[in-house]
């Protein structure tokens, strides 16, 4: 397994001070860089080049809707699993401040490396969310398969990767419970608009996905800031990595919601609209 060469002694609060979480160093995973560029390498080709030659001379496979309404509710249920999972061992019962939460490398106890699991296992289910983009391919959704909605998954896993290799805990906890907790949702809504016309026309609550996700932006990067006014131990450039990714999409998503409720959403943002499911 490749590993980081970044140091694994105390954090020393430095602006752009990174180390290796030394908890995480013997996993397959994190600090892995070869792995991770073949995902999301081999991610990227299959969605934009492999897959629609494949489906260049074939029908739309419409007959995987039961698999994709399978797979919606297995994130919704999984995704509960994961705000349940991550609070009981975080805010409701972990002792973590829900202001300023640092990270100690130190910390080895049962609870801390559960949560460290934890945060591994939600790598892999959002690796899993690439499925999405697959089934756009197999359902030749080409407009779907924006460069946002792309990017959004690429970059995702690559801030997952990045935390289980430089400190998954602390602050990021937050982002953790907020972002499977807007995922249960936007699951659930899209399992619903798989049960046909009769469900279809109760699902008057769409545009309020987009006001989430902007919600979702707002909170988290307010709570991304303040490390950087707070110091309670926890590595400032983990918030320089997300917050200007925060920044961007909230931006892309206004930009989309008002286009889409006061008028034409320009194609690019269009296809990106909740089904990208942005954090």
């Amino acid at each position: 397994m490749a590993s980081s060469s970044a140091p694994t002694g105390t954090y020393d609060g430095g602006l752009f001070s990174i180390m290796r979480d030394p908890r995480t160093a013997h996993w397959t995973f994190p600090g892995n860089k070869q792995l991770l560029a073949v995902i999301l390498i081999s991610y990227v080709y299959v969605v934009k080049i492999g897959g629609p030659r494949f489906m260049k001379n074939r029908k739309p496979f419409d007959g995987i809707k039961p698999l994709i309404a399978l797979y919606n509710l297995y994130m919704v249920l999984c995704s509960l699993w994961f705000v349940s999972a991550v609070l009981s061992r975080t805010y409701l019962g972990g002792g973590y401040s829900l202001i300023c939460q640092g990270i100690d490398y130190n910390a080895k106890g049962e609870s801390t490396m559960e949560l460290l699991s934890l945060m591994w296992w939600y790598t892999i289910v959002r690796i899993g969310d690439f499925l999405d983009t697959f089934f756009f391919v197999l359902r030749k959704k080409d407009s779907h398969v924006s460069f946002l909605h792309v990017t959004h998954h690429v970059l995702v896993v690559f801030n997952l990767w990045f935390a289980l290799t430089y400190g998954p805990d602390g602050q990021a906890a937050l982002a953790i419970v907020v972002n499977a907790s807007v995922h249960a949702i936007m699951y659930s809504y899209y399992f619903l608009s798989l049960l046909g016309p009769a469900v279809q026309k109760h699902l008057w609550w769409k545009r309020y996905l987009t006001q989430l996700q902007l919600v979702q932006f707002i909170v988290l990067s307010l709570h991304g800031c303040v490390p950087f006014v707070i110091d309670c131990g926890y590595p400032r450039i983990h918030g320089i990595v997300i917050l200007w990714q925060y920044f961007m999409f909230f931006g892309l998503f206004m930009r989309f919601y008002r286009s889409s409720y006061k008028g034409k959403a320009s194609p690019a943002v269009a296809s990106a609209e909740v089904k990208s499911k942005e954090h």
